[in-house]
């Protein structure tokens, strides 16, 4: 995923990349890092979040999930426009490939750690499935998208049935029991944000002119980091938690055995 920070609006054949979209990515990580962080604190008992029961870490979970998911949206229309001719193959199994390599990596990682709560479908995961349905429906008109998009944010409400509850099923999302996994990013209804994400692109890439805030290049050093983070956004998310609950693990174990 590499590309020029700076584009040309009027220039969609020269593969421009939009440096707000690498900052919202980017945005997103550092918010997770603190999320990831406060989890590792209270895994090792160094702190007391209630991560999973009070609603602010809930709904501060979902936000950057939804962040991520939504620019993914917008990326894939992003990806069209700078390939008119159509996207290669070979770079889209490659991209799968990748990723879904990578979401093995995290389950088997955390199945390591914690076999009871690991990660079976967390955000890297939908994003591998979601990619494979955005490739097929990406020709659908708008308002069948927008259709689309309201019937898998409501399944959820209406089409929870125990029979959804088995495990090879939990990836739906449409359980009457929920499992206790540390990152659970189900089919339905997340995959509402990645199709919310392809209809706002249509509607900024409409057309030869984009609008003037994706024009914006980072200048200052914090926009440049957290615009490198967005760059970088699949191995920084592979290396952040064992950086972070890596270290806290080495300062337990020091201070248990020096401390």
């Amino acid at each position: 995923m590499k590309g020029p920070a700076n584009i040309s609006p009027t220039a969609p054949t020269t593969r421009p990349r939009y440096a707000l979209l690498d900052v919202a990515r980017g945005g997103a990580l550092l918010l997770m890092f603190v999320y990831h962080f406060s989890w590792d604190l209270t895994f090792f008992r160094m702190a007391d979040f209630q991560i999973f029961s009070d609603w602010k870490w809930i709904w501060f979970a979902k936000f950057i999930a939804s962040i991520i998911l939504f620019v993914m949206g917008v990326a894939q229309v992003m990806a069209r426009r700078r390939n008119p001719a159509g996207l290669d193959p070979t770079v889209i199994l490659r991209r799968l490939a990748i990723i879904a390599v990578a979401a093995g990596l995290v389950s088997a990682a955390t199945f390591i750690v914690d076999a009871r709560s690991y990660i079976f479908f967390g955000i890297l995961h939908h994003i591998a499935a979601a990619s494979v349905i955005l490739l097929a429906i990406h020709r659908l008109p708008s308002v069948v998208l927008v259709v689309l998009a309201a019937g898998v944010a409501l399944a959820p409400e209406y089409l929870r049935f125990d029979f959804f509850n088995a495990d090879y099923l939990l990836w739906l999302g449409l359980y009457t029991d929920a499992p206790g996994s540390v990152d659970y990013v189900p089919l339905l209804p997340w995959l509402a944000l990645p199709l919310a994400g392809v209809l706002a692109g249509r509607i900024m890439f409409r057309g030869d002119a984009v609008p003037a805030m994706l024009a914006w290049a980072p200048n200052d050093p914090v926009s440049k980091a957290v615009h490198y983070l967005g760059r970088h956004s699949l191995i920084v998310y592979l290396i952040h938690q064992p950086i972070l609950f890596g270290g806290l693990y080495a300062f337990v174990w020091f201070r248990a055995n020096f401390g």
